[in-house]
């Protein structure tokens, strides 16, 4: 086999293998988490906890404003503030 052909070879199998790798992270993960607060008058309609077990680097809270923002936040174990964000809107049935 030529020099030439082994190494197109392997650069072949080096972006098949990034390709692979790149298709199992998922996409709409947070990457990072903000501890700044906003603002009560978001309209926030819903919320999740992010977990590693999802496929996603960190744990976090995620809010879903109306307009579809998402807002990333410490999750409810690391941050109290996010913790009774969560209870609040649990509370009112969101």
């Amino acid at each position: 086999m030529s020099p030439r052909v082994a190494a197109l070879l392997f650069i072949l199998t080096v972006c098949l293998a990034c390709k692979q790798a790149s298709s199992e992270v998922p996409i709409d993960c947070c990457l990072v988490t903000t501890d700044k607060r906003f603002p009560r008058s978001f309209k926030i309609t819903s919320h999740f906890l992010q977990t590693a077990d999802m496929g996603c680097d960190i744990a976090a809270a995620v809010f879903i404003t109306k307009s579809g923002a998402r807002l990333c936040t410490p999750h409810p174990t690391e941050s109290k503030w996010v913790a009774d964000y969560i209870k609040r809107l649990e509370q009112r049935g969101q």
